[in-house]
């Protein structure tokens, strides 16, 4: 049921200057329950079918929680997000959780993990049995929201528009190219169906050669792909390149930011998982700077396997930019990401079948968790 995403308010009124104030007019949704002659709770609902659903919650604890912080000085006070105060047995709701000190958050991709070390003590596998499960929707767009991403993808490289040919040594093998990506992500809300995602994050390409008996080396002047000795079997051929990256994505969310939210309650451990609703996308640009860079290569010699691993910059652009596209629908989201420089610095690419330096650029594809 979707009571909470109603206008459900519980106002406790005490004798004070409140009681010379007008009374709130009842009206078709609006029930006022006389205490006294002072006092009164007013529960105000969209409907007469949330006011039902209203048996699914301990209001007795709701009042108790007022009174334990209520005080003198206050003569006016809303229950505000923060408490579930829902009946083990009810499948409705529940409000969003606000921290304590000593608790531990962590939020990775649409799922968050709420961590009590001092319940967690006490905590058992009958604690979970009794667990709390509530399913519902939350239609509220905050303005800007935080959360935290992986990009998980494969990447290869282009020369002139297409990928090299098979026989080239610096053909990449694409399963196995792992593209890798931690990105720190706001979301905000322009207007509408238009929101903005922007941050910054870490990215790792992986350039595996198709044929892993090229090493790869830094030359006198570009970057070589060159044959293994005999006596060595190559296993694997790689070069990797890390990047500190700023990213900024205009999205049109047709769901206006809607979304699914299970909740998931359990002694001192507390789980929110929220998925996407409806269909989006975006196209945006990113731009990055390498902060690291190396090589790897396997190979087996006299039957014993070994291996070689060097860093340096391999004549690599330090600088990368390029266009970013994203696409989702409901819980999916996948990403592909086309660098418009090259991968490695003027005339200081691999030499092609032409004599000529080769002019590579870097693209990624996958999904975001």
């Amino acid at each position: 049921m979707k009571l909470l995403l109603s206008l459900l308010t519980v106002i406790l009124i005490l004798p004070a200057t409140a009681a010379n104030t007008d009374p709130v007019k009842a009206s078709q949704d609006t029930v006022i329950i006389e205490l006294n002659n002072n006092s009164k709770i007013v529960i105000i609902t969209k409907s007469r079918a949330d006011l039902a659903a209203l048996e699914n919650y301990d209001i007795n604890q709701m009042v108790k929680d007022l009174n334990a912080q209520l005080s003198d000085s206050v003569e006016y006070m809303e229950i505000q997000d923060g408490k579930a105060y829902v009946n083990d047995d009810s499948e409705v709701e529940m409000k969003d959780w606000k921290i304590n000190d000593d608790e531990v958050r962590i939020k990775l991709g649409g799922v968050e993990v709420d961590v009590d070390p001092d319940e967690m003590d006490d905590w058992d596998d009958n604690d979970w049995e009794d667990r709390k499960k509530v399913t519902y929707e939350a239609d509220r767009v905050d303005k800007t929201t935080h959360h935290f991403n992986v990009d998980i993808g494969l990447n290869n490289w282009l020369e002139n528009g297409s990928f090299p040919e098979g026989n080239s040594p610096y053909s990449i093998k694409s399963f196995g190219s792992w593209y890798v990506g931690l990105n720190s992500t706001n979301r905000t809300w322009i207007g509408g169906p238009l929101f903005l995602e922007w941050g910054l994050g870490i990215n790792w390409y992986n350039w595996k050669l198709e044929d892993p008996d090229y090493i790869i080396q830094e030359g006198a002047n570009e970057i070589e792909f060159n044959l293994a000795p005999a006596t060595q079997s190559g296993q694997k051929s790689k070069l990797t390149a890390s990047y500190i990256n700023a990213t900024v994505v205009p999205m049109f969310d047709f769901s206006r930011g809607r979304r699914k939210i299970t909740s998931i309650e359990s002694g001192g451990l507390k789980i929110k998982k929220y998925s996407r609703k409806g269909f989006r996308f975006g196209l945006g640009g990113y731009a990055g700077y390498r902060i690291g860079s190396h090589t790897k290569f396997v190979f087996k010699e006299d039957g014993n396997r070994d291996k070689d691993k060097e860093s340096d910059n391999f004549f690599l652009e330090n600088f990368r930019y390029g266009l970013r596209a994203q696409i989702g629908w409901k819980g999916v989201e996948l990403f592909a990401n086309f660098d418009l420089n090259d991968v490695f610095s003027s005339n200081r690419g691999p030499i092609n079948t032409n004599g000529q330096n080769a002019h590579l650029t870097a693209m990624s594809f996958g999904i975001t968790l």
